[in-house]
């Protein structure tokens, strides 16, 4: 069941509240409806921070016990913009893009560009529903070697999405860049 779609012009407050509404009215616990909205607040944060004008739809689909927190955006700026913005930086890119956060606030940016720059990983779970995956963090989690820098490491333990969700995908559907958040109760 797709329950309401919420946009750009919806207040963040209200859309959390409407988050956790949509999980007590689905029989979830208050503790299970209360870490559906921690969920979208995570994914919120992660993502419609980075443009000030970016237009997007947030919806909570859910099948049993298994909810799907959705957010599509637009594409909004194009490579030589962002090129150009980070010409601004002292260091001249993005330092923000270390750790877990950076790299899905990086990919869900790069996706925005009019020409994203990340490479397709195919996920057959999620090519079915119909957007092409560019990241996911279960897939990331799995592949990443005990070796790495811990830098690359930095946040997951801290995330909530990283310790809530079974995964978070990003991908493209439509020319719209879309984050999934998936958690089963």
């Amino acid at each position: 069941m797709k329950f309401d779609v919420f946009t750009e012009e919806d207040e963040m407050g209200y859309v959390l509240s409407e988050t956790e509404r949509i999980g007590k009215s689905c029989n979830l616990s208050p503790s299970a409806a209360g870490k559906l909205r921690l969920l979208a607040e995570e994914m919120l944060g992660l993502t419609i921070r980075l443009f000030d004008n970016l237009k997007y739809e947030f919806f909570i689909e859910n099948e049993d016990q298994r909810f799907t927190l959705n957010l599509r955006a637009e594409t909004a700026i194009s490579s030589s913009q962002k090129a150009k913005i980070l010409s601004l930086s002292k260091f001249g890119r993005n330092k923000a893009t270390k750790g877990i956060f950076g790299k899905i606030s990086g990919v869900f940016e790069s996706l925005i560009l009019v020409d994203g720059e990340y490479g397709h990983i195919y996920i057959p779970e999620y090519e079915c529903m119909g957007i092409t995956t560019y990241f996911s963090l279960a897939v990331y989690q799995n592949e990443i070697p005990k070796t790495v820098k811990e830098e690359q490491w930095d946040g997951l333990e801290k995330s909530i999405i990283a310790s809530l969700a079974k995964d978070l995908v990003i991908g493209l559907r439509n020319n719209k860049a879309e984050m999934i958040v998936v958690i089963e109760f």
